[in-house]
C-alpha cells in the first residue's frame, strides 16, 4: 500500500508502503538492515551542506498517518519521531529503543500499551510535546476525514488514547494486538503537533507536516521537491542514529520520474543519492569508482499481482494454479531485475516473522501442470496457442498504476503466460483510477506489494472488509482466514503467534491469490562522499547524522 520505479520497481518499489505498494508508489504499501552502523566514507565528514535525493515519484501526502506509500514513511522519518525506535542490534536481531517514550509497559493480553513520555520535546512550529499529542495524532490517524490508508489498516483493534497525565498516555485496543510494538514503529505514527493539526485540519496536514525529527519542513512543490532544514534543536534522537542535532544544513527529495533522468543526474552532481535506479544503471555504477551502494531489503509483502478470485477465468482455482505455475520467477530477477532483487515465492518476504517455508515451496515453476490443470479446467488449446472454452478465449485482463515501475515484469509475465495458452490485455491507469478498478473487480491480475513490519499486515489485503474499499484486490472472501489472523494478533508468546500466521501464509498460497514475483532489495545508489545513513528494520534510511565530505 504503504511503498515502486526502477525498470523493474513497483511504484516507486516503495511508494506503497502497504503498498504499503503494496500501497506502494513503488510499494507497497509502507526491507530490513543487519546493523545499525552507519555507511563509511572515504572522507571525513564535516557539518553543514545540502544533500539532494533523487526519488521516483511525487509522494501522495506528506501526512504519515494518512498515507499509503512507503516513499511518504521514508520521507516522514526525518521530520517526525514514533514513541518508539524499533531497530537492528548490530549482531543480527532487533531492539526497541526510546524515541518520545522513554519507557513502556504492556498488559498480559496486550490490549493496553502504556508509554511514559520524554520531557523537554518541542515540536517544529514551537508546540510542546505531551501527551495531547500523542492522543491528537491517534484521534488524527481514525478520524474518516483524515482518509488514512495504510495507518488506519495497521492499528488493529483499536479502543482509544488516554491521557493518564501531562506525560503518560495509553493507547487501549478493544482485544489483544501483539503487533502494535512494530506498527507503531514502522512510520504511519510518528507524532505530530497537536497545533498545526488544528489549524491545518486532517487533510491540511498532509501539505503542512510539523514533527519534533531531525529535519523540519521547509517547502513543497509536487512533482518537484520537497524542501527540509535542520532542526537545530534536535537532541532526543536514539543513541544507536544520533543524539545531536544533523550535520547537514539541508535535505532535498527530487522527485525525478524518468529513471535514466536519476542516474544522469547523480553523474553530473545534482543528486548525491539516487533511490530505485533501473538495474541496468545499478549494475553500471557499481563498475564505477565515483559511486557506492546501500542496498536495504524489504519486509512485508514481496512485489507481485493480487488474482482476482471473483472475476472470470480467475474465479477457477484451477486457472489460478495454472498462473502460479507459469511464472518463472528467478529468471525474470536475473533477466528484468538484473539479479538486484530475488525471487519471491509466497506471500511474506523471508525477513518477515510469519514467513512460512513450507508455502514458499508450494509452487515451482511448471508449465507442463499448468498446462494439465488448464486441460482439467476445459480449456483446451486452439488456434494461435491460444486456449478456448465454450467459444471463449482464455483472456486476462491486467490492470497497472501509471509509473509503477512493472510495465516490463508484466510484459515478462504475460509471455510465460502465453506458453501455457493465455492471452492478456495490459492497461495503465493513474493510481487513483488504478485503486477504483481494483476494489470494483476490473481486473484478473493487479500490482501489489506492502512494506509492514508486523504480518499483521496481511490483515490489511487479504481481510473480506478490504473488498471494496481496502487493498484486498484479490476479492478473497474467508472468514477463516480473518479469523485466524485476528486470533494470531491476540496471540502474545511469539512462537504461537508466529506458527499461526504461518498457517496463514499456506492457505493463502494453496488459494492462489496472489502471485509473488520478487523481494525487493531498495536500492540507493550514492556519491562516495556521502556517509552517516542507517537502515531500519522497516526498509528505510535515516538522515540523523548524514554527512557529505
Amino acid at each position: 500500500m504503504s511503498e515502486q520505479s526502477r525498470q523493474t520497481q513497483f511504484v516507486s518499489r516503495r511508494q506503497m508502503f502497504g503498498i504499503g505498494a503494496g500501497v506502494a508508489a513503488g510499494l507497497g504499501l509502507v526491507a530490513c538492515g543487519t546493523g545499525t552502523s552507519a555507511t563509511a566514507t572515504a572522507g571525513a565528514a564535516k557539518p553543514g551542506g545540502t544533500l539532494t535525493m533523487g526519488i521516483a515519484s511525487t509522494p501522495d501526502t506528506l501526512d504519515p498517518g494518512a498515507t499509503g506509500l512507503a516513499l511518504t514513511l521514508l520521507i516522514s522519518m526525518a521530520m517526525f519521531d514514533p514513541l518508539v525506535w524499533w531497530l537492528p542490534d548490530g549482531s543480527g536481531g532487533s531492539t526497541f529503543v526510546p524515541g518520545l517514550a522513554e519507557s513502556y509497559t504492556v498488559s498480559p493480553d496486550a490490549s493496553v500499551y502504556t508509554f511514559k513520555l520524554r520531557k523537554g520535546v518541542t515540536f517544529h512550529d514551537g508546540t510542546k510535546f505531551d501527551a495531547t499529542a500523542v492522543k491528537a495524532t491517534y484521534d488524527h490517524i481514525v478520524d474518516p476525514a483524515t482518509q488514512s490508508k495504510s495507518g488506519l489498516g495497521a492499528l488493529g483493534p483499536y479502543k482509544e488514547t488516554k491521557i493518564l497525565d501531562p506525560y503518560t498516555v495509553q493507547i487501549i485496543f478493544t482485544g489483544p494486538n501483539a503487533g502494535f510494538m512494530h506498527q507503531q514503529a514502522a512510520g504511519n505514527f510518528g507524532i505530530s503537533s497537536p497545533a498545526a493539526l488544528a489549524k491545518y485540519g486532517p487533510t491540511g496536514f498532509g501539505n503542512h507536516p510539523v514533527g519534533t525529527g531531525p529535519f523540519k519542513f521547509v517547502s513543497y512543490v509536487p512533482g518537484s521537491q520537497l524542501t527540509l532544514a535542520k532542526n537545530a534543536d534536535y537532541t532526543w534522537g536514539p543513541a544507536a542514529l544520533s543524539t545531536r542535532p544533523p550535520l547537514l544544513d539541508s535535505l532535498i527529495f527530487r522527485i525525478v520520474t524518468d529513471d535514466s533522468g536519476r542516474y544522469d543526474a547523480l553523474q553530473s552532481g545534482q543528486l548525491q543519492i539516487a533511490m530505485n535506479l533501473p538495474p541496468n544503471d545499478i549494475a553500471a555504477a557499481q563498475q564505477s569508482s565515483q559511486f557506492k551502494q546501500l542496498t536495504v531489503q524489504s519486509i512485508g509483502t514481496p512485489i507481485g499481482m493480487p488474482i482476482n478470485v471473483a472475476k472470470a477465468p480467475t474465479d477457477d482455482p484451477l486457472v489460478r494454479e495454472a498462473i502460479m505455475y507459469s511464472v518463472n520467477q528467478e529468471l525474470l530477477v536475473k533477466q528484468v531485475l538484473f539479479g538486484v532483487d530475488t525471487a519471491a515465492h509466497t506471500v511474506l518476504t523471508p525477513i518477515t516473522p510469519g514467513y512460512s517455508a513450507a508455502s514458499a515451496a508450494l509452487y515451482s515453476y511448471d508449465p507442463a501442470r499448468a498446462d494439465a490443470l488448464l486441460n482439467q479446467a476445459g480449456w483446451k488449446m486452439g488456434t494461435g496457442g491460444v486456449r478456448t472454452k465454450n467459444g471463449q478465449q482464455l483472456a486476462l485482463d491486467i490492470i497497472l498504476y501509471s509509473d509503477s515501475g512493472m510495465e516490463t515484469p508484466t510484459e515478462f509475465v504475460v509471455s510465460e503466460l502465453n506458453k501455457v495458452g493465455f492471452t492478456a490485455t495490459t492497461s495503465v491507469q493513474p493510481f487513483a483510477t488504478a485503486q477504483a478498478s481494483y476494489n470494483t473487480g476490473a481486473q484478473n491480475l493487479g500490482a501489489f506489494g506492502y512494506y509492514g513490519t508486523d504480518p499483521y499486515l496481511l490483515n490489511i489485503w487479504v481481510n473480506s472488509d478490504a473488498i471494496k474499499s481496502g487493498f484486498n484486490w484479490s476479492h478473497y472472501d474467508n472468514p477463516a482466514i480473518d479469523a485466524m489472523i485476528a486470533q494470531a494478533n491476540k496471540t502474545a508468546g511469539a512462537a504461537a503467534r508466529g506458527s499461526l500466521y504461518e498457517q496463514v501464509c499456506v492457505t493463502l498460497m494453496k488459494d492462489a491469490i496472489y502471485l509473488p514475483l520478487w523481494n525487493v532489495n531498495d536500492p540507493f545508489t550514492m556519491v562516495n562522499g556521502v556517509s552517516g545513513l542507517h537502515t531500519t528494520l522497516n526498509g528505510y534510511i535515516t538522515f540523523h547524522s548524514a554527512a557529505l565530505s
